[in-house]
């Protein structure tokens, strides 16, 4: 069983004019700012350094929810808890700054902390404000949550970066094509995450207390591209009314967190006990338990499918927008399996998707090696990762480049 942390949690709120650099040499800021859902892509790096340079590492979160979740990974991984602070702002600044544009507010409040560092590491690209703020900057690393296809995951800012640790050969090869990287500057170091779900295991209880196979449903939060509007009713209603299915409703934990409360009921009022469910936004939109736990996937351009699939499975792609997607690389999953106009009959996709896998399985495996680094099956079909550990040679990465001697694994 994986240890828990004992000790109380440290301070969350040391005073932005104050240093928290001096005594330590090496020492590493973390940025945890852009949501729950990046948390497993950074935290078990950040806690990797800390059993190696015990007091060298710093984790930033902008709330007490983050802070939560961050003791929660430490401690589902028997790994030692950095410092946290929790970035607030005077009660002044932050009843005149929108909620969009909190997350920029704190980095240029807390901004003489931040850069009181050896270097700076982050999974969001809203940090490459700092970079541009100072003329001396100590060095940006950028660990990229998710393994993506979306056109926003391979943008400009990536310049900014001095050393970008991606998942696996598929997003390096494309950052390189772009001319956002160098060789040099961009390492395949594995999936995190998923090494980290593998340490304390990724079987999960049944989702539902029957043997009906579990549909998941994953849209996406962004607007233009996403399928939420025009096929979540309509699926839910089909499944109920078919009754030889269950249905996960997870989309990306973005979609519902500035919905109101009346509009979060609204929706959660279309769950089904024992057959449908409607999750907006609890941990098991992040931890891989709906990924894990569902037997066909159904989604638009959410990064999680590449979550979904370290086991192959059925896939089904709602195109709601009309996409020119077959030679887009923005739309590459769309391979994994058939993809649907928004007024296709759900059952008959869901139907269809099922006799249809066998044909994607193939690709569905090349595709995965080539974007998740080290990932292969056993033969009885349980994902594993080959070779060096992600989350130590993210370490490793992130060490040297803070001046720190490699430490003993």
């Amino acid at each position: 069983m994986p240890a828990t942390i004992a000790a109380p949690p440290p301070p969350l709120m040391p005073s932005p004019a104050s240093t928290l650099k001096g005594a330590k040499p090496g020492l590493i800021h973390v940025l945890a700012i852009g949501g729950a859902h990046q948390l497993p892509h950074i935290v078990p790096v950040a806690c990797e350094l800390e059993r190696r340079h015990p007091g060298t590492v710093t984790i930033f979160v902008p709330k007490p929810g983050d802070a939560r979740a961050v003791r929660d990974l430490a401690a589902g991984m028997g790994l030692p808890l950095p410092a946290l602070v929790e970035m607030r702002l005077p009660k002044a600044l932050n009843a005149i700054t929108p909620g969009f544009l909190r997350k920029l507010a704190r980095l240029l409040y807390w901004s003489p902390v931040l850069r009181d560092a050896e270097l700076i590491l982050c999974a969001e690209r809203t940090s490459t404000i700092l970079p541009r703020l100072w003329k001396e900057c100590p060095p940006l690393v950028h660990i990229p949550h998710g393994a993506g296809d979306r056109a926003v995951g391979f943008e400009k800012r990536f310049e900014l970066f001095d050393h970008v640790i991606v998942s696996g050969a598929k997003d390096r090869d494309r950052l390189l094509e772009a001319g956002l990287v160098t060789p040099e500057n961009c390492t395949a170091a594995g999936p995190i995450k998923l090494a980290a779900m593998l340490r304390t295991g990724i079987d999960r209880a049944p989702l539902f207390a029957n043997a009906r196979k579990t549909i998941l449903y994953n849209p996406h939060f962004t607007k233009k591209l996403n399928s939420f509007d025009a096929f979540a009713r309509k699926l839910i209603e089909a499944v109920v009314r078919d009754g030889r299915y269950n249905l996960v409703v997870a989309p990306h934990v973005r979609m519902a967190s500035r919905w109101s409360a009346a509009h979060r009921r609204e929706w959660e009022a279309l769950a089904v006990p024992g057959q449908v469910i409607v999750d907006l936004g609890s941990p098991r939109c992040n931890d891989m338990t709906y990924t894990c736990g569902a037997d066909l996937y159904i989604g638009d351009v959410s990064s999680q499918v590449y979550e979904f699939l370290i086991r192959p499975r059925p896939c089904l792609f709602v195109n709601a927008h009309d996409a020119q997607w077959r030679d887009c690389e923005d739309y590459a999953m769309w391979h994994f399996g058939d993809v649907i106009a928004a007024d296709a009959d759900p059952i008959a996709a869901i139907d269809q998707a099922f006799a249809d896998h066998r044909a994607y399985v193939a690709w569905q495996k090349e595709r995965m090696r080539y974007s998740i680094g080290g990932l292969d099956w056993k033969p009885d079909g349980t994902p594993f990762i080959a070779g060096e550990d992600p989350i130590r040679f993210a370490a490793d990465i992130v060490a040297r480049a803070a001046g720190l001697q490699p430490a003993a694994a």
